[in-house]
């Protein structure tokens, strides 16, 4: 008659050993996917953010009225639009607003790294132009370093318009694009042939 016997010390030891080290290895990758899932959710917040803040800016430069690029931008890294109101501030009755776009004077502190917000000012115009009422204040999106919006004229109807992200890593990003406003570009006359 055969005796069955269990397994030897040395045989449990080395399974353990072995399911210790797949464990260990499961955890692991479970660790890496994580992070990196992490790492994308906060690229996507921030290219949402951004995304957002370029849309407000390019669809405010394309209904923008007599508009110049060179009297637009001023040293203070502001970009300074009227546009029509098109329930861009709904307390105001007047036809036009004026519209401006700036880093806000607030600081914050992210991962170590001071950064610093787009803002967005809009005040009422009169039919003379002149601004009326109390102009509303709001933060559009964060994460830019300092300095980190600039906007300077391309054309009579055009400007190109930086922005610099303060990455996670510390380092920062920059991002140009243009905003050509459409019905100035439109109704610039063409050039006489010679």
């Amino acid at each position: 008659m055969k005796r069955n016997r269990g397994f030897s010390l040395v045989e449990l030891m080395v399974a353990m050993v072995i399911g210790l080290i797949i464990v260990l290895g499961a955890g692991q990758l479970f660790l890496t996917v994580f992070q990196t899932n992490r790492q994308v959710e906060l690229l996507s917040e921030k290219q949402a953010a951004v995304n957002f803040a370029v849309e407000s800016i390019l669809r405010d430069v394309r209904r923008a009225r007599n508009w110049d690029p060179s009297d637009c931008c001023d040293d203070d890294e502001q970009l300074v639009l009227e546009v029509p109101n098109r329930g861009d501030m709904p307390s105001c009755y007047e036809d036009y607003v004026e519209k401006t776009y700036r880093l806000s004077d607030r600081v914050a502190v992210v991962g170590g790294e001071n950064v610093r917000f787009l803002e967005l000012e809009t005040s009422c115009l009169d039919d003379n132009d002149v601004l009326v009422g109390s102009p509303v204040l709001a933060e559009l999106v964060g994460g830019f370093v300092e300095g980190g919006f600039s906007v300077e004229a391309l054309s009579d109807y055009g400007a190109i318009v930086g922005l610099i992200l303060r990455m996670s890593d510390g380092g920062s990003e920059s991002l140009d694009f243009y905003a050509i406003n459409r019905t100035a570009a439109l109704n610039t006359e063409a050039p006489e042939p010679e």
